[in-house]
């Protein structure tokens, strides 16, 4: 005999092997049941396997295991998702100069000023001071580009630790039940 839960009630109810494939009543709740065939009969628990806590306790644990599978799986879906999507947008942004090569533009240029040109740039920088009002364009693509890699790396992260955990739950479930 095979304790099979009734879908309604959840309560256990006890079915031979030749009743595979048939319906029955359940006796707690009076509903009718679908019992599955011989192959998935025999894996459900024995009626001398485990009383009925045991098995109600078994199938509670195992929905539970089972919702926090489904949990973690969406969850490492969406992270990778989203990292995916950041990790294309990192990728598409370009930054043509750095700080570098700006500075290195900037001094061939002074080497090309005349004297007089010079003087003038040191006396607007007295007057004026050094302060920007907005940072260089290719600063802003860098600091773009970088927040845009790090929001993919971080939702990497999360979604690889939720999949490891998912796989975790799920080869605890199948370690209780062997």
């Amino acid at each position: 005999m095979h304790l099979l839960p009734c879908p309604h009630c959840e309560a256990p109810i006890a079915v031979s092997p030749s009743q595979a494939g048939d319906d029955t009543t359940c006796p707690s709740c009076q509903s009718a049941v679908v019992i599955p065939k011989l192959g998935q009969l025999r894996q459900l628990p024995t009626a001398g396997d485990a009383s009925e806590g045991d098995v109600a306790e078994k199938l509670e644990s195992s929905f539970f295991s089972q919702g926090v599978f489904i949990t973690l799986g969406l969850i490492a879906t969406a992270c990778l998702l989203i990292a995916g999507f950041c990790g294309i947008r990192w990728a598409l942004i370009d930054v043509p100069v750095t700080t570098e090569s700006h500075i290195e533009a900037l001094r061939e240029e002074y080497d090309k000023l005349s004297a007089a040109r010079l003087i003038r740039e040191y006396e607007d920088m007295e007057k004026y001071s050094l302060d920007l009002a907005a940072p260089f364009q290719y600063k802003q693509l860098e600091v773009e580009k970088h927040k845009w890699g790090r929001n993919a790396s971080i939702a990497a992260g999360v979604g690889a630790l939720c999949m490891v955990g998912a796989f975790g739950v799920a080869n605890a479930t199948r370690r209780k039940r062997d």
